[in-house]
């Protein structure tokens, strides 16, 4: 009794002493890092996260010139961009995963839910979400398996949009290189039961590399209803559509001599061709209880169509036809309750994650079969129940501590199948397989934040992920059945970090993080000679890194100043490869932004570097590695505060020095070598927008 009498004591004394310091520092030494965040599925102080949370907000956005949320999140701290293999869609890393495999390890969420797909031919579709509809975009650097199950070991990227506030109308207009050019429309309008906004956009390009245009449209439609001063209910529901051209991959020889050319790396290349569409729709409830308890209830719905067209080798006649028909239904109620025992605060959180995926795959190998395609099904239910506690039990002083069961149940079906591929007849026996997977996480963590304006906190926590369901079915060869690599297992890992957290008024804001990764049995997929790929588990796999965001506003912001660094040590740490580098990581990643403003204006440079980084598919380490980039761009805006609203005209320059580089490169062996995917933004390109918010 006299031990704990004793903290007590302590622990008050320094909490009265570190109040008052505070309070004679004052407001111009330092501004608070308690603002709210919800990247922890509950509002919460971000300096009682233990964890680093980059905040983007609206301002930011607009700031920014960007046209899509990946352009938004380029710069953040940690995250990494590449262009997938279809060239489709931009893959979204962090913590040091590879963009050669490592889809699926950043969950993407809009008003709590997810957005991420479940299998691999169902991209993430950035081009849903709205830049003008967005009110801020909370990025989690770090994994969060406990909070969000599946698709959350490496990070969390929370998106929220606008529900509430003041009237406002967002108009953007944007043209420039490749025949860029961009339309977007936002209203948010409060009403007397709650409010709604309503958003549509169109952007389009020609493509920096030949036979890459693409182009896509969405728009929205989100309310809310106050049903009494404690509940109310939301409800959105939306759509996008795209179409666009496959370009090919090139040979080393054919990227270094024109990259905007479309050769073909292997064999000539017919041009392929893709379009999709989307409808999402979603539902919420909230209820404030009490003073302390709080009930939400999120409900979604997801349902998408989706052709590829993806010619074979330059053979007249012969092509591969995909259609993909994914559905996606989602329910995570979750209820959180605020406590004070003896004074000290208490916060308990839980929840049970719901979703049930189904996916159906039509496949023809020849045109002119193309009306017997085979049809392949699969379809995934998880059930994820999980808690979580905060313990406050001084004001600079908190803990946290949580833990789920997963478990995913996964059946495939294929329907029997006889044709001709170039001639020869195939035939596939109808089959039906299944499994389950499942998970214990658990994570605690300690953060202390003796000012408003400085945290340092610690964490420990383990991870898991789940294959897509394609990568577990084994397609049979003629005349046999379907089977499940029943050799493929979840993911699963644990991560050690701590960081720092510092915003000193008008002069230094720091976030600053140290880390260490490991994943037993990540998932992948290798090359074989035939020209395919197989999925395994790797062996196991530590990355240690650091993620470091600064940025400097002296002179009372005339001067604004960002840098963000990352550095990722990623190897074998087992097996076959022990000691190897991790294919497609680069070491080092550094982007940075010198802005002056005056009357108005704001202009001047950045700049994005990538070290170089060893070929995908080369855990051998064997290959050539692929140079390292150095890209630089210019900013101009100018803004005019007239009309009853702000007009702002923005003038970016990518890649000013037309700098040549490649973010995938893949090593397909001895025979076929290694082939080339244009990065879409890589040219030269000017964009000019204007931008009306009143």
């Amino acid at each position: 009794m006299k031990k704990l009498f004793l903290v007590l004591l302590i622990g008050t004394v320094l909490q009265t002493v570190f109040a008052q310091e505070t309070s004679d520092l004052g407001n111009d030494a330092g501004e608070s890092l308690d603002f709210v965040i919800t990247a922890g599925r509950t509002p919460e102080a971000a300096n009682k996260v233990s964890g680093q949370v980059a905040v983007i907000t609206a301002d930011d956005i607009a700031e920014s010139g960007a046209s899509t949320i990946t352009e938004v999140l380029e710069t953040v701290p940690g995250i990494r961009l590449a262009q997938d293999r279809s060239g489709v869609s931009t893959d979204i890393t962090m913590r040091g995963i590879s963009s050669d495999y490592g889809r699926g390890k950043v969950l993407v969420i809009v008003d709590g839910m997810r957005l991420n797909p479940t299998t691999t031919r169902s991209m993430l579709n950035w081009d849903a979400i709205n830049l003008s509809e967005v009110e801020r975009i909370e990025v989690l650097d770090g994994g969060a398996s406990v909070q969000y199950g599946d698709n959350a070991s490496a990070g969390v990227i929370n998106i929220i949009t606008k529900n509430s506030g003041a009237a406002k109308t967002d108009i953007t207009v944007s043209g420039g290189s490749f025949f860029q050019n961009e339309q977007r429309f936002s209203r948010h309008q409060p009403t007397g039961w709650g409010g709604f906004t309503i958003s549509g956009g169109h952007r389009g390009t020609q493509g920096y590399q030949k036979h890459s245009a693409f182009d896509t449209g969405n728009g929205e439609l989100r309310g809310g209803f106050d049903i009494s001063d404690t509940m109310s209910l939301q409800a959105n529901v939306g759509f996008v559509a795209r179409n666009g051209l496959f370009a090919a991959t090139l040979s080393q020889a054919q990227f270094d001599d024109d990259p905007t050319q479309n050769a073909g790396a292997i064999l000539p290349y017919a041009d392929g061709s893709f379009s999709d569409s989307e409808i999402i729709t979603g539902m919420g409830f909230t209820w404030a209880i009490s003073e302390a308890i709080n009930l939400d209830v999120p409900f979604s719905y997801n349902i998408a169509s989706m052709n590829w067209n993806q010619p074979n080798g330059g053979i007249p006649g012969y092509s591969q036809v995909y259609n993909f028909a994914p559905q996606m239904l989602g329910f995570r109620p979750k209820v959180s309750a605020e406590l004070r025992p003896a004074g000290m605060g208490l916060r308990l959180t839980g929840g049970l994650d719901t979703l049930f995926a189904f996916n159906e795959v039509k496949t023809s190998t020849d045109l002119v079969k193309e009306s017997n395609p085979q049809t392949q099904t699969m379809s995934e239910f998880t059930l994820g129940p999980w808690v979580l506690v905060n313990f406050e039990p001084f004001s600079f002083l908190s803990f946290n501590a949580g833990a789920r069961y997963d478990t995913a149940f996964v059946n495939a079906h294929l329907d029997s199948w006889s044709g001709t591929v170039m001639g020869y007849p195939m035939s596939y026996t109808a089959g039906d397989e299944s499994t389950d997977w499942n998970a214990f996480v658990y994570e605690a963590g300690v953060t202390v934040n003796p000012f408003d304006f400085l945290k340092v906190y610690a964490k420990y926590g383990t991870q898991f992920k789940y294959p897509y369901l394609d990568n577990i079915v084994v397609l049979p060869a003629m005349g046999g059945a379907m089977s499940l690599n029943t050799d493929l297992e979840p993911e699963k890992g644990w991560t050690v970090e701590g960081g720092i957290g510092l915003n000193i008024k008008d002069f230094v804001r720091l976030d600053a993080n140290f880390y260490y990764f490991r994943i037993d049995n990540e998932i992948t997929e290798i090359m074989l000679p035939t020209l395919s790929y197989e999925t395994v588990n790797l062996d196991p796999i530590a990355r240690i890194g650091t993620d470091i965001g600064l940025k400097l506003t002296p002179f009372k912001k005339y001067v604004e100043l960002d840098l963000d660094y990352g550095f990722v040590n990623a190897e074998f740490s087992e097996g076959t490869y022990e000691g190897n580098s991790v294919p497609m990581v680069a070491e080092h990643t550094l982007s940075s932004s010198l802005m002056i403003n005056l009357f108005g204006l704001s202009l001047g440079p950045n700049v994005l570097y990538k070290s170089e980084m060893y070929q995908g598919l080369d855990y051998d380490n064997a290959q050539p590695t692929i140079d390292s980039s150095l890209i630089w761009g210019l900013k101009a805006r100018y803004v005019i505060n007239k009309f009853n609203g702000e007009l702002a005209v923005q003038l970016t320059v990518h890649n000013l020095a037309d700098t040549k580089y490649a973010s995938a490169v893949y090593y397909l062996g001895s025979l076929y070598g290694t082939t080339y995917y244009v990065d879409s933004n890589m040219g030269r390109s000017v964009n000019l927008s204007l931008q009306y918010r009143f």
